[in-house]
């Protein structure tokens, strides 16, 4: 089935359009993926790429197509001879016709049109077929054969560049979103540490506690006020990353939505372990090109350099009617099939090499590069079946992890409510209380963390099996 690649043009112009008159955009996840498949350089590299062994396939088709030439030739020659100057002029036109065909025969066909007082034409046809060096598809179509295996991989790097930015630009955004509930989380604390400054300092007033308590919890909200401008400073980093993976000016204002977590979680469904090791398998670029380039190229030059040691043998035809001299009979069109002036000739030129040992050894080197490629595919095909089994066992992990998280979580708010009524009891002392706040704030980081966490697992398990462009349904026009 044909790929295409959608590029959804209409959300370029609106980008495009905003931009230029300063406006503020505001991006979705979705909306940040069509606009890098887009712009992003690395997609348009890998295009133009594919562009160049497009047209580099075609050239090796036209091999096989009539070639066409013409020659045109003015002489003008002075001698002088016995004292007396001679001057003649001649003209002449040679049109070629020429063809190679799949099978190793070359045949040519030359128009001679020379014009010296009289217009003697001549044509040349020649035939040469190689008889068994160079004989057949095999070797006379190899570098075809090549173009279009590189075409081929040409396409799947495209492919896989466009499922690399894809994963590029969703963990970018992932860290973006997890900045901006970092500052949420660091801003609730803030609050909840003046809280406790206000509430201290009421209880001072009261007599209910010494003067030393005001400033291990003023501490606590100067820390929380510090980190929550380094949190702001981290904001602007992911944003700048994000920006980079769409591919579009890093001064542009942008502002991107919030993620609906469950919502992307259900986006991305999880095989067996079987599953994904087969789908690993047969939609790895790398796994993929490996075997191409073993089955094709490294073949294919083991199959040319045994030709290189063979005998060659060629059957030569030629076939030569008119270029005669003078007039009469010898000028003219009728020149050509009157039989005044013919000639032809067959001959079998044959070459015997004899302990040709660049021959041997470029033999020797196929046959080892060809043993060297099949053991880096099965090396291959164990690296990748086991990134297939990390990659699914990351997953559950990683959602064992959010679960645990999640409950610790609950736990810790609950602890630090108990923990605040205690304060205000004056059953503990402020150094009590910030470390209760310091456990859930910790306990809030984590639990984002491994939201965060899990939701790149599903991200890069998808792009493992190759199914990014499916999910978030890309389709692939190749220029």
């Amino acid at each position: 089935m044909r790929r295409l690649f959608f590029l959804y043009f209409p959300v370029f112009l609106f980008v495009l359009c905003f931009a230029k008159a300063g406006f503020a955009l505001t991006l979705s996840l979705n909306e940040a993926i069509l606009l890098a498949i887009r712009e992003n350089p690395n997609v348009q590299q890998a295009q133009l790429g594919h562009v160049q062994q497009k047209f580099a396939l075609e050239v090796q088709k036209w091999q096989f197509q009539p070639h066409y030439a013409l020659t045109a030739i003015k002489t003008v020659n002075r001698a002088v001879v016995s004292g007396s100057q001679q001057t003649t002029e001649s003209w002449g036109v040679q049109p070629v016709v020429s063809l190679n065909t799949p099978i190793g025969t070359q045949v040519s066909l030359t128009s001679v049109n020379n014009v010296s007082g009289h217009y003697n034409p001549a044509l040349n046809l020649q035939v040469i077929q190689p008889l068994i060096r160079g004989f057949g598809r095999a070797i006379v179509e190899a570098a075809l054969y090549n173009a279009m295996d590189s075409e081929c991989v040409s396409r799947l790097n495209v492919q896989g560049t466009l499922r690399t930015t894809v994963t590029g630009v969703i963990t970018a955004y992932l860290n973006v979103v997890s900045a901006q509930h970092t500052i949420a989380i660091d801003q609730a604390a803030l609050k909840r540490a003046e809280v406790s400054v206000e509430q201290t300092k009421l209880f001072i007033k009261a007599g209910r506690k010494a003067g030393v308590e005001l400033v291990t919890v003023q501490a606590d909200a100067a820390k929380a006020q510090a980190q929550l401008e380094s949190d702001k400073n981290n904001l602007d980093q992911e944003r700048y990353a994000l920006l980079t993976a769409i591919g579009i000016d890093p001064n542009t204002a942008v502002t991107f939505t919030s993620i609906d977590v469950p919502a992307l979680m259900k986006k991305y469904s999880i095989p067996t372990l079987n599953e994904t090791k087969r789908r690993t398998l047969e939609n790895d670029i790398q796994y993929q090109v490996a075997q191409i380039t073993l089955h094709g190229s490294t073949k294919r030059n083991l199959e040319s350099a045994i030709d290189n040691t063979r005998w060659q043998l060629n059957l030569v035809v030629n076939a030569v009617g008119g270029s005669g001299n003078g007039g009469g009979i010898n000028a003219g069109t009728n020149s050509l099939v009157n039989g005044a002036n013919q000639n032809q000739s067959a001959a079998l030129n044959l070459t015997v090499p004899i302990d040709d040992r660049n021959a041997k050894l470029a033999v020797t080197n196929a046959k080892i590069a060809l043993q060297e490629a099949e053991i880096a595919l099965k090396q291959e095909k164990w690296s990748k079946e086991t990134g297939a089994i990390t990659g699914w066992n990351t997953i559950y992990s990683a959602e064992r992890t959010l679960r645990f998280a999640e409950s610790a979580e609950d736990l810790q708010k609950k602890t630090y409510k108990i923990s605040f009524q205690k304060y205000t009891y004056g059953l503990i002392d402020s150094l009590e209380l910030q470390s209760a706040q310091q456990r859930l704030i910790d306990q809030e980081q984590a639990t984002l963390a491994a939201k965060i966490n899990y939701l790149k697992a599903l991200v890069a398990l998808d792009q493992q099996i190759g199914s990014t462009l499916k999910t978030w349904d890309i389709q692939v026009r190749y220029w």
